[in-house]
């Protein structure tokens, strides 16, 4: 395979996250770690098992979800937008559905304008993880925040890093979707 005239560069020269996703879904057969760092061979190993490293791609391609363009709701998006009406980026960790970009600055340090998350829907009604960061699909639109229990019998507590931004409730049946953030991507 010849990559000398592939425009999937950054400024720097290397490969972005996007077009490693679209080598990565065309040329299932390449090795990830010798695409990104150029050591090992070009391709995966065909005698390697399939629960062993043997230079298979580590994490997949998900949907970056154009959040900040949507009209409706995450899950009414989920439902309307194609796959390819989306940016794929390459997660380097699996069991995650999407990545969002995170807008503003009310949840940083630990979670900058302009990082994306990424994240796997929960059922709330089973079990939600106190103190831990969370994508909530409101009636009002979306938010990152940390979630708390709630004084209130019906109600989760939002919580901001940024002490700059108060904590706020929200009714849990004004929630369309939690969504857990397992992962934050961010340029240094």
């Amino acid at each position: 395979m010849n990559y000398s005239n592939y425009t999937g560069k950054s400024k720097d020269g290397n490969l972005n996250s996007d077009a490693i996703g679209k080598i990565i879904l065309n040329y299932p057969d390449i090795n990830l770690e010798w695409l990104i760092t150029g050591v090992g061979t070009m391709t995966r190993d065909k005698n390697c098992k399939s629960n062993e490293y043997c230079g298979e791609p580590l994490g997949k391609s998900i949907p970056l979800l154009p959040v900040n363009e949507q009209g409706g709701y995450l899950d009414d998006f989920v439902a309307q937008v194609t796959r390819i009406d989306c940016e794929s980026i390459l997660s380097p960790i699996k069991d995650v559905d999407f990545g969002i970009t995170v807008v503003g600055d009310s949840m940083e340090p630990r979670y900058p304008n302009g990082s994306i998350v990424l994240i796997k829907k929960i059922n709330e009604r089973a079990f939600i993880e106190w103190g831990k960061v969370f994508v909530l699909d409101t009636i009002n639109g979306i938010v990152v925040k940390q979630l708390k229990p709630s004084t209130n019998d019906g109600f989760v507590s939002c919580c901001s890093y940024n002490e700059d931004y108060p904590p706020f409730e929200v009714a849990m049946e004004d929630l369309n979707g939690i969504y857990k953030v397992m992962m934050v991507l961010s340029m240094v």
